[in-house]
């Protein structure tokens, strides 16, 4: 009966693992954790300093971050001014070596009179999405 009972602790404490272990916001404060900042990246560096006991409590009270997500747009314009090229020798480069022919199409340089060095994105061919990317020295 006595290891019955063991046995059933050990299997309900396995599937617990399994399951998200989280502490109330009050509780976390108490430990010292603050979860409001808490990212569960830095949980997982306890143990480099030996506070392998802290990671549960750290973890319970962590924030996990969104993974990145990359926005692909299907067409760039690089709006350039051959006037203020000179202040940008990364982007005069471009311009002169033809480098956006190596994109196939997708990369597009246009010559606008005065403007600084601009990256336009578009969703599609049509429809523009961001025209705030300047360059900045």
């Amino acid at each position: 009966m006595f290891s019955a009972i063991v046995l059933l602790l050990l299997l309900h404490g396995g599937l617990a693992e399994v399951e998200e272990y989280k502490i109330s916001p009050e509780e976390c404060r108490q430990a010292g954790f603050v979860p409001e900042s808490l990212k569960c990246d830095s949980c997982h560096k306890l143990g480099d300093f030996n506070l392998d006991t802290l990671m549960t409590d750290c973890l319970g009270c962590c924030t996990k971050e969104k993974e990145l997500e990359h926005e692909k747009y299907p067409l760039a314009i690089m709006e350039v001014c051959e006037c203020n090229l000179g202040r940008f020798p990364q982007m005069q480069a471009f311009v002169h070596n033809d480098m956006a022919a190596a994109w196939g199409g997708r990369v597009k340089v246009r010559h606008v009179r005065g403007v600084r060095p601009t990256i336009i994105l578009k969703v599609d061919f049509n429809i523009q999405r961001f025209t705030h990317y300047f360059i900045e020295l």
